[in-house]
């Protein structure tokens, strides 16, 4: 009978210690998702609409980094396509080249653009275009595990869009300019 009664004791911390890490736990993974969605953030992404059986497109925008730190996008990912990739266009004398890049770095306070003629996202393997208008989910990561994601109109140029976000910011000359270095 003594021995009974002294197992219910321990019984009662063990299930209060699992309740804690429980909420420990979850506490955590909220403060992991609210800092990766403080780090990073879109404005003005739109994806280039083109005609059907058109296997290749590509994607804009502004990647604000809001952190004090250099945050190293790694991965781009898109819900149309086999595959997102990073691409920049290099000018070599009078001719210019796209090239694939890996990563790219943003620096504190800075923005990563990816623009028409210059850097931007292939979405490669389309098998059926989405139509003007639509909406498709662009996303980064970055090699330290924060994701940021934003949907992105399908349009034939550029729209015009009025982000809440930088507007609370006071977006600066600094963050419209791209002050990023990227690795092959």
């Amino acid at each position: 009978m003594h021995l009974i009664q002294s197992r219910r004791p321990l019984l009662t911390i063990y299930v209060r210690s699992i309740f804690g890490f429980m909420c420990l736990y979850t506490c955590l993974a909220a403060s992991i998702r609210t800092q990766a969605s403080d780090v990073l953030h879109w404005q003005k992404a739109w994806v280039r609409n083109v005609p059907p059986g058109t296997q290749v497109t590509a994607a804009y925008g502004v990647l604000m980094n809001h952190s004090d730190e250099t945050v190293t996008i790694s991965q781009l990912t898109a819900n149309i396509g086999s595959e997102t990739q990073m691409h920049d266009v290099i000018v070599d004398e009078d001719q210019r080249r796209m090239v694939q890049i890996q990563t790219a770095d943003i620096a504190p306070g800075a923005s990563l653009v990816f623009e028409p003629g210059s850097r931007h996202m292939m979405l490669v393997g389309v098998t059926e275009p989405p139509p003007a208008g639509d909406q498709v989910e662009i996303c980064a990561l970055s090699a330290a595990g924060a994701k940021a994601c934003t949907q992105a109109t399908i349009s034939r140029q550029a729209p015009e869009q009025h982000d809440t976000h930088s507007a609370q910011q006071g977006e600066s000359s600094q963050n419209r300019d791209m002050h990023s270095s990227y690795h092959h």
